[in-house]
Protein backbone atom coordinates (compact mmCIF):
# COMPACT_ATOMS: atom_id res chain seq x y z
CA UNK A 1 0.00 0.00 0.00
CA UNK A 2 1.20 3.54 -0.71
CA UNK A 3 -0.31 6.34 1.31
CA UNK A 4 0.09 9.84 2.62
CA UNK A 5 2.52 10.82 5.36
CA UNK A 6 0.00 13.26 6.82
CA UNK A 7 -0.01 12.66 10.55
CA UNK A 8 3.03 10.37 10.57
CA UNK A 9 6.70 10.33 9.68
CA UNK A 10 7.67 9.20 6.18
CA UNK A 11 9.31 5.78 6.03
CA UNK A 12 11.41 3.94 3.50
CA UNK A 13 10.06 1.00 1.53
CA UNK A 14 11.44 -2.16 -0.07
CA UNK A 15 9.99 -2.83 -3.52
CA UNK A 16 10.62 -5.62 -6.03
CA UNK A 17 9.56 -4.76 -9.57
CA UNK A 18 9.84 -6.58 -12.87
CA UNK A 19 10.78 -4.38 -15.84
CA UNK A 20 11.49 -5.02 -19.49
CA UNK A 21 15.22 -4.19 -19.19
CA UNK A 22 16.82 -4.25 -15.73
CA UNK A 23 20.10 -2.78 -16.98
CA UNK A 24 18.60 0.33 -18.60
CA UNK A 25 16.21 0.87 -15.67
CA UNK A 26 19.18 0.61 -13.28
CA UNK A 27 21.13 3.22 -15.29
CA UNK A 28 18.10 5.56 -15.36
CA UNK A 29 17.70 5.24 -11.59
CA UNK A 30 21.35 6.19 -11.07
CA UNK A 31 20.98 9.13 -13.47
CA UNK A 32 18.14 10.37 -11.25
CA UNK A 33 20.04 10.29 -7.97
CA UNK A 34 19.75 6.69 -6.75
CA UNK A 35 22.73 4.83 -5.32
CA UNK A 36 23.90 1.33 -6.17
CA UNK A 37 23.35 -1.49 -3.71
CA UNK A 38 23.93 -4.32 -6.24
CA UNK A 39 24.94 -3.91 -9.86
CA UNK A 40 22.88 -5.83 -12.44
CA UNK A 41 23.72 -9.53 -12.41
CA UNK A 42 22.30 -12.82 -13.63
CA UNK A 43 20.71 -14.76 -10.79
CA UNK A 44 20.86 -18.59 -10.51
CA UNK A 45 17.08 -18.80 -11.01
CA UNK A 46 17.27 -17.01 -14.37
CA UNK A 47 16.31 -13.40 -13.60
CA UNK A 48 18.63 -10.45 -14.18
CA UNK A 49 18.49 -8.27 -11.07
CA UNK A 50 19.93 -5.09 -9.56
CA UNK A 51 19.27 -3.17 -6.33
CA UNK A 52 19.25 0.57 -5.72
CA UNK A 53 18.34 3.02 -2.94
CA UNK A 54 16.40 6.01 -4.22
CA UNK A 55 16.94 9.58 -2.95
CA UNK A 56 14.11 9.11 -0.39
CA UNK A 57 15.61 5.96 1.12
CA UNK A 58 13.41 3.32 -0.50
CA UNK A 59 15.22 0.18 -1.67
CA UNK A 60 14.27 -1.25 -5.06
CA UNK A 61 15.07 -4.64 -6.56
CA UNK A 62 14.81 -4.18 -10.31
CA UNK A 63 14.50 -7.45 -12.22
CA UNK A 64 13.86 -8.84 -15.67
CA UNK A 65 12.43 -12.35 -15.98
CA UNK A 66 15.01 -14.76 -17.29
CA UNK A 67 12.50 -17.26 -18.55
CA UNK A 68 13.61 -20.26 -16.53
CA UNK A 69 12.83 -21.56 -13.09
CA UNK A 70 14.64 -24.35 -11.30
CA UNK A 71 12.95 -25.44 -8.04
Amino acid sequence: MVGSTVGRQPMAAFLHVYVEDADSTFRRALDHGSETIEKPQDMPYGDRRAMIRDPWGAVWQIATHGGRFTP
